[in-house]
């Protein structure tokens, strides 16, 4: 179920947010996607009325995440408290909400099994690592070919902003 549209603005400050706390807590693993990872690609910003701020990470970041969240006075929905396939965070008058999908991951590959959409995020080391892009001053993390993601994910017109969310087609394979 969407939630409501976000400014740009709320959705890159709770994006700067995040950031911050995973690699303050040397959180690994984890990486944008879907709209989020198409805004900053595409123009360097999260879309303009998103409604959320999506990232993938292993699933063994499960417990340390929840907590991080928790003790930063971030409120999880009831989804982000019974299912260990996502968190899901509360929007405040600050922060957009977060949507953290939990992935199974192939430490030899770099496949990301996202097990809440069922989308696997392939090959997304370079060199056993997730790639970073410096932005806003901090250092966001993407995944490998993250250009040829957003194709398989949203079409070979991915860089045409669209009034409708994913143009109706939902590849899993990225």
């Amino acid at each position: 179920m969407a939630g409501s549209k976000q400014s740009k603005e709320t959705l890159n400050r709770t994006l700067l947010f995040i950031t911050r706390l995973l690699n303050e807590n040397d959180v690994k693993d984890w990486f944008i996607a879907y709209g989020t990872l198409l805004g900053i690609i595409r123009g360097g910003s999260c879309i303009d009325k998103d409604d959320d701020v999506d990232i993938v990470t292993n699933k063994t970041n499960y417990e340390t995440i929840r907590k991080l969240l928790i003790d930063n006075g971030i409120v999880l929905t009831t989804h982000g408290n019974n299912n260990k396939n996502i968190i899901k965070t509360v929007s405040t008058s600050e922060y957009s909400s977060v949507d953290i999908y939990m992935a199974n991951v192939n430490e030899t590959t770099g496949d990301f099994f996202d097990k809440w959409e069922k989308t696997l995020w392939s090959s997304c080391y370079h060199e056993n690592e997730i790639p970073k892009l410096e932005w806003n001053g901090q250092f966001v993390n993407i995944p490998m070919n993250a250009e040829t993601k957003l194709v398989n994910r949203y079409g070979e017109r991915w860089r045409i902003p669209r009034n409708v969310k994913n143009g109706g087609k939902t590849p899993r394979k990225l």
